[in-house]
């Protein structure tokens, strides 16, 4: 299955129109979407060609489902970003953000492919329509991998290298850190790590905030630590967060340290 163009004229316009249909009430006024429905995401899958069947869902999460699709009879996941309000949602305030949730999508397509091309351990992205994402199935069949806190390892610390050597290739060659990387959002299959979940990834260039990175990554790796705890493993800290920062800071951004005091002393 080729990948999808995420900006496919054909696919976007009826989903906008879709989209606008869904936006507005009989008096041009937002109205309450219901919650996310297997036999819409089905029609719209299909529709624009992301799969050729959705069968069920397999996790509901806050902004976005999970769904065991298949494409010609290979299993594939579909991932759909809600334009649907959760009962959470929608006792704090009534939201409707679909250009959010596209953007989402996008985003976690782009840094998917990313990934995937610097050789991370990823899900595969395949397509990207709208707030609809599709990729490559981790596991056996349709059974998707076990996520890491529920796998017992026969070699802790080799698996805690790879998932650091793997963090390490999004760090400092894709230049992203993950921002809720856990043994929640860390598959174990074939006897590596796969990292999922990347949305809120947060992106290391010339204008980020390099006072963000650095505690991003020290809360990425203290969540992954935690986990290994388990297995009597200690590790430093901030060795580990130190290492990644001696491979890889925008060239604008080296002293953002003495920066950052020089800042808080004005």
């Amino acid at each position: 299955m080729g990948v999808i163009e995420k900006f496919n004229p054909l696919k976007g316009s009826a989903l906008s129109r879709k989209r606008d249909g869904q936006k507005a009430g009989k008096w041009g006024k937002k109205v309450a979407i219901g919650e996310i429905n297997l036999v819409e995401v089905r029609t719209d899958a299909v529709r624009f060609g992301l799969a050729t069947d959705v069968l069920f869902q397999l996790k509901a999460g806050k902004e976005a489902s999970i769904f065991l699709a298949d494409w010609k009879g290979y299993p594939i996941l579909l991932k759909a970003y809600r334009f649907w309000q959760t009962a959470q949602a929608s006792k704090k305030k009534n939201v409707y953000a679909p250009a959010k949730m596209e953007a989402l999508a996008a985003k976690e397509f782009d840094i998917l492919s990313l990934c995937f091309k610097k050789g991370m351990n990823v899900p595969t992205p395949i397509g990207r329509v709208g707030n609809y994402l599709t990729m490559r199935l981790i596991g056996d069949g349709t059974k998707p991998a076990p996520q890491l806190r529920n796998v017992y390892l026969d070699d802790p610390e080799a698996a805690l290298d790879t998932i650091l050597d793997q963090y390490l290739i999004m760090y400092r060659d894709a230049h992203y850190t993950h921002g809720d990387l856990s043994a929640y959002n860390i598959l174990w299959w074939d006897d590596r790590p796969w990292i999922i979940d990347v949305p809120q990834a947060y992106k290391v260039d010339v204008y980020c905030d390099m006072m963000k990175v650095e505690a991003l990554l020290r809360r990425d790796i203290r969540n992954v630590l935690s986990y290994f705890a388990q297995y009597r493993i200690n590790r430093n800290i901030e060795h580990i967060v130190n290492v990644f920062l001696s491979e890889y800071i925008p060239r604008n951004l080296r002293n953002y340290r003495e920066l950052a005091v020089e800042g808080e002393l004005l």
